[in-house]
């Protein structure tokens, strides 16, 4: 249907601009004839009502066009209104998820800083606490046995 009405426009126009210029040369002449008059050139006459009706229809050809064209851009607007309405979507979901993305980034950043920075203990350290622990667990136990039995 839009391809129609594109066509037809198209046609209507170069329709126009090749019968216009025909019309605007001719020599144009209008005169008001009575019954039994004769007429002062040739061509062709018309009465009253059949120029009226062709007026008529020139108006209302002329309306039919404008509201088909009006309805053809309004619904190319709204086509278009949409596909920007889509577009600006699509870029606020791609902003917002480049956003969550260098956030989360930055904090991995700022943890990672943070655990290099943190002071740390040797795990040699570790192992003589162990030893320390373990000993004096030991000798803990030994001399709660040694108290216990007389």
């Amino acid at each position: 249907m839009r391809n129609f009405i594109a066509h037809f426009t198209c046609f209507a126009f170069l329709l126009q601009a090749l019968i216009t210029p025909t019309i605007a040369f001719a020599d144009e002449e209008v005169t008001t004839l009575q019954v039994g008059d004769p007429a002062p050139f040739a061509g062709t006459l018309f009465n009253t009502e059949a120029t009226a009706r062709m007026l008529a229809e020139l108006q209302l050809t002329e309306a039919s066009c404008d509201l088909l064209v009006g309805a053809a851009v309004e619904k190319k607007e709204a086509e278009m209104q949409l596909n920007i309405d889509q577009l600006q979507i699509r870029l606020d979901t791609s902003t917002e998820i480049f956003n969550q993305r260098l956030e989360i980034r930055d904090s991995q950043i700022q943890f990672m800083e943070k655990e290099l920075t943190r002071v740390k203990v040797h795990p040699a350290w570790f192992f003589v606490g162990g030893i320390v622990v373990g000993s004096l667990t030991a000798i803990g136990t030994a001399a709660a046995m040694n108290q216990v039995s007389p």
